[in-house]
């Protein structure tokens, strides 16, 4: 099992439950805003500083469609060169 980076936090503005039709979830890391969107039917966005970076549909579920997107952002954070909080350059 890999250990996972980004510890993703649900909007709770936003219904949940049975019925809801969106959910959203966001996360940061290496200075980015992460966001995943989900509907019920198996369709969801990943979105990295407002961008749309990936899309799925045809999941079986909503948390499908987010595990899919997570392993995404997952991949993609961790490639990236960790963010340098002072700003400098080496």
């Amino acid at each position: 099992m890999t250990k996972k980076s980004l510890d993703w936090a649900a909007d709770e503005t936003y219904p949940a439950g049975k019925g809801a039709t969106e959910q959203h979830f966001t996360s940061s890391a290496n200075g980015d805003r992460l966001e995943i969107v989900t509907h019920p039917w198996g369709e969801a966005d990943l979105k990295i500083n407002y961008q749309t970076i990936a899309h799925v549909e045809d999941d079986l579920s909503a948390g499908d469609a987010f595990r899919d997107l997570e392993r995404i952002a997952e991949e993609i954070e961790t490639e990236k060169p960790k963010a340098d909080p002072a700003g400098s350059k080496r």
